[in-house]
Order: C-alpha cells, then sequence, then structure tokens
C-alpha cells in the first residue's frame, strides 16, 4: 500500500508539471498582440518603402542606360553631340531665367517644360475668358519678364547688342527662335480658340517689344528676328479644365527656346570665330 501511494503522489506530481497553465494574463495577452500588430504594420510599411526604393532604381537604371546610349552616341554623330551641349547650355539659361524672374516677382508662376525647352507661365488671371488682352496686372508682369529676356538673349543669338562670347557661350549654342506661345481653356470650339490663342500671343509680343525695343534686333544664324508668335488653342492644357482656378491657369503664354540644329556636319559650330563663315554658308542657301 505504501508503494501504491509514493506512485500516486509521483504521478500527481508530474501531472502538475505537464498540465497547461491556468492562461495568460490578459494585460499581458493584449501587449503581445499589440506588439504583433506593429510588427506586421511596420513589416507593410517596410516592404512599400521597399517596393518604392525598387522602382526608383529601375528609373535610374533607365536614364543611366539613356545617358549612356548619348553618351555613346555623342562618340559617334557630332551633331548629336553639339545638339547634346547646346541642350545642356539651354537648360541652364532657362534655370537662371526662372530664378531671375522669381526673385524679380515670385507672384509669377513659371517653371521649366518637362522637354527642358520653354517657360511655362500658369495664367493666374493674365487673360479673362475670350479676351487677348493682358490683365493691367499681367501687362506688368510681361514688361518684367521681356526686361530680362533682354539681358539673357545677348549671349546666345546675333544683333546690335550681342555679347556672343566663348566665356558666356563655351558650346556656342545659338537660339534659332525664341516663340512667344498662347494658348485658351476649353471654353469655345477648336477654330474659335486657336484663333484666340495666337491674338493672346502676339498681344504679348507687342507689349514684349514696347517695353524692351532691343527685343526686335536679336537675330539667328540666318539673320531673322529671333522672336515669334504661335497658337496652340485649347490643345496643350496645364490643368483639367474642371474649375474656374484650373480654366484661369490654362489662359497662358509659353516662352519656347529653338536652338539651331545643324542640317549637316560642316554646319556645326566650333568656335566663335567660326560663326562668320557658317552665316554665310547658311544665307546662301543649298547648292542647286
Amino acid at each position: 500500500m505504501s508503494f501504491l501511494f509514493i506512485i500516486m503522489i509521483l504521478l500527481a506530481f508530474f501531472a502538475t508539471q505537464i498540465a497547461p497553465k491556468n492562461g495568460v494574463p490578459q494585460e499581458r495577452y493584449d501587449k503581445v498582440a499589440d506588439e504583433a500588430r506593429w510588427l506586421r504594420e511596420e513589416n507593410a510599411r517596410l516592404q512599400e518603402r521597399y517596393d518604392q526604393m525598387a522602382e526608383e532604381a529601375r528609373q535610374l537604371r533607365e536614364e543611366k542606360a539613356w545617358l549612356l546610349r548619348r553618351l555613346a552616341a555623342q562618340g559617334e554623330n557630332p551633331i548629336e553631340r553639339y545638339n547634346f551641349r547646346t541642350a545642356e547650355l539651354r537648360g541652364r539659361m532657362l534655370d537662371r531665367i526662372q530664378k531671375r524672374i522669381q526673385a524679380a516677382d515670385n507672384s509669377i508662376d513659371v517653371s521649366i517644360s518637362r522637354n527642358g525647352d520653354a517657360l511655362e507661365f500658369k495664367g493666374d488671371g493674365l487673360f479673362g475668358s475670350g479676351s487677348d488682352a493682358p490683365s493691367p496686372l499681367g501687362r506688368r508682369k510681361m514688361e518684367l519678364i521681356a526686361g530680362i529676356l533682354d539681358e539673357e538673349l545677348r549671349c546666345f543669338s546675333f544683333g546690335d547688342r550681342t555679347l556672343l562670347s566663348a566665356a558666356c557661350n563655351p558650346a556656342v549654342a545659338l537660339i534659332d527662335a525664341l516663340q512667344i506661345e498662347g494658348h485658351t481653356d476649353n471654353t469655345g470650339t477648336d477654330v474659335l480658340n486657336m484663333d484666340l490663342s495666337s491674338r493672346r500671343g502676339t498681344s504679348v509680343y507687342s507689349i514684349m517689344v514696347t517695353a524692351s525695343s532691343d527685343l526686335l534686333g536679336f537675330r539667328n544664324l540666318k539673320d531673322q528676328p529671333i522672336l515669334s508668335v504661335a497658337g496652340y488653342g485649347k490643345g496643350r492644357p496645364i490643368r483639367d479644365n474642371d474649375s474656374d482656378q484650373s480654366r484661369d491657369a490654362n489662359r497662358r503664354i509659353d516662352l519656347r527656346f529653338i536652338m539651331f540644329t545643324p542640317p549637316e556636319e560642316q554646319y556645326i559650330p566650333q568656335r566663335i570665330e567660326d560663326l562668320p563663315r557658317l552665316r554665310r554658308l547658311l544665307m546662301a542657301g543649298p547648292v542647286p
């Protein structure tokens, strides 16, 4: 009997060792559950960031591949190499003009186009709906911009006021045309808006050359005036035309800087001293 009693005691003891506990306190359970939830959320955030970094890396690889192709093209094609240098110098010029405009009047909303070839001005009350005459405030802004252009164009063009030199223009980048481009919102027909946008461009052209008459003197390699006008109607909006504010933004003016592109290798400017020869070639026209 004593032996059986001992066995019963031992069984009871082992049972207490392997029996489940009475349970985790609620406070401890809640804490662990919160930590698990935080870990899941943190894991989701990290995964999202990882996906973003992977996309950024993919875009960088594509950009690198594009640059390598451009560099390779520079080595193979002298015209492409010149155009690439010209685009770089134009980009620096537009960046400088943009900063000067904003420093003179920070209410002017101006940005550089995605292609890096134009200054885009959000309307901001420049034109009333259906009108080709800038508002008084818009007129003052255009006059200010004209003065800045008068100073900046001297290093990229010919004329009485040219300052073209290797010091300010090492790539010999030359402006072929500076287009004042008029735009409209989506109110009205295509024909009406095409006409209206052209009249807006012409109106701003008139304001600019009146404020800075020297703009008329800047000329390209063919001895043609640089300043010109174009109208694009409602076809190139910068907003969705879904509100009065967005339509106002689309009633705007852009300034597009079109650079000289050599038609053949012999027309590539190598240095400033080479420009008189190129002007003679271009003005003579193609040999019959």
